[in-house]
């Protein structure tokens, strides 16, 4: 999304260290957050979030469509090569079709991806927490039961039914 503010004219600067444009600061505002120990770099803590108004979305679309070209790729995003041309139109039904203007981008696929990534990491995350619940809980709570179960004398079984 930074790329195509960037590419039109909403964002200056790079990743990391992006400014609003005289054309993005009527669509957003930026502001700047502290936290931590102003005397320890190790501990202090400075970033700046930008938040942009619902109207944004629909000028970035209006920029998007009514350039007559693309522009061209920022210079601080060298391997950027996506076009507008590239991009699924809104509402397109063959999805996995190629055109002679670019490829077009099957949005499932995409969220597929995603979910993909998103489902990857979350288990990496979650693995330790998953472990150690495992040796913990789990493993005692059944060794428990499995010894329980071998102190229990067959012949009581037989004698109740």
């Amino acid at each position: 999304m930074n790329v195509l503010l960037h590419r039109y004219g909403y964002l200056t600067g790079e990743p990391g260290a992006y400014s609003l444009t005289d054309k993005g600061e009527k669509y957003g505002t930026q502001e700047d957050h502290y936290r931590g120990n102003v005397r320890s770099l190790h501990y202090y803590r400075q970033w700046t979030t930008t938040t942009w108004s619902d109207e944004t979305l629909a000028a970035l679309l209006n920029d998007m469509t009514n350039a007559p070209t693309p522009p061209e790729p920022a210079e601080s995003f060298p391997d950027d090569d996506v076009t507008v041309a590239e991009a699924e139109p809104v509402g397109a039904t063959d999805r996995g079709a190629s055109s002679s203007t670019g490829t077009r981008v099957d949005l499932r696929m995409v969220a597929i991806a995603a979910a993909l990534l998103v489902g990857a990491k979350a288990a990496q995350i979650a693995a330790p927490h998953a472990q150690r619940w495992w040796s913990e809980t789990a493993v005692p709570a059944t060794s428990r039961v499995l010894k329980r179960l071998k102190r229990q004398d067959p012949s009581d079984n037989d004698a109740e039914t």
